[in-house]
């Protein structure tokens, strides 16, 4: 099938996402997880609607734009959102990203509800839990359950800003399911789940 992508006719084939034939940024999607579309970094304009690119497949005719105004906009102010409810200071991507979009969190203030209060969990021998730092891109939750493993020993508490992924009843670690793969802590963008060695 063909489809125009920023002006440029490409040929693709069936079922491929636009992530795969466009560079937007995007943080929730991982190949190996079923995370999509949650966190609207990779937005493009389809034909004058705004679509997540790693959860929309590629149509015969389609016309995509992926880095207009608004666009840039948009993802400008998802970034300093990020930045202002969460530590990011484990995630150099996303503050590469936030300087590139020439993000300002501090325009917006301070927000009464943020990630950034929350103390590390260290319930086991083997890695952190570190909430502050998540962004809930729901990655972990998604490798420990359906996308990789089928253990379910995380899951997903709380709504809106303050959802945030955790154990079933919030029992340390080695009271669930977990058998300590470690699959969780390489989906993970932002280090809020890291090795206990790479702490000092």
């Amino acid at each position: 099938m063909r489809l125009k992508v920023n002006g440029q006719e490409v040929e693709v084939q069936e079922g491929t996402l636009l992530l795969e034939i466009t560079d937007p940024p995007h943080l929730c999607y991982h190949p190996h997880t079923e995370t999509r579309g949650l966190c609207r970094l990779c937005l493009v304009e389809v034909d004058g609607r705004l679509l997540p690119a790693c959860a929309t497949q590629a149509q015969e005719g389609m016309e995509v734009r992926t880095d207009t105004e608004d666009l840039r906009s948009l993802r400008r102010t998802l970034l300093e959102w990020l930045a202002l409810t969460t530590d990011l200071s484990q995630a150099p991507s996303l503050l590469d990203l936030l300087k590139a979009h020439q993000g300002q969190p501090q325009r917006w203030g301070s927000v009464s509800l943020s990630r950034r209060e929350r103390e590390p969990i260290r319930d086991n021998p083997f890695f952190l839990r570190d909430y502050a730092k998540c962004v809930n891109c729901r990655r972990c939750v998604d490798a420990c359950g359906d996308g990789i493993m089928g253990v379910y020993a995380l899951t997903l508490e709380g709504r809106g800003l303050m959802a945030h992924p955790t154990t079933p009843l919030d029992r340390p670690l080695p009271e669930t399911p977990c058998v300590f793969c470690g699959n969780c802590i390489q989906v993970c963008p932002t280090g809020a789940l890291r090795p206990l060695s790479m702490e000092v």
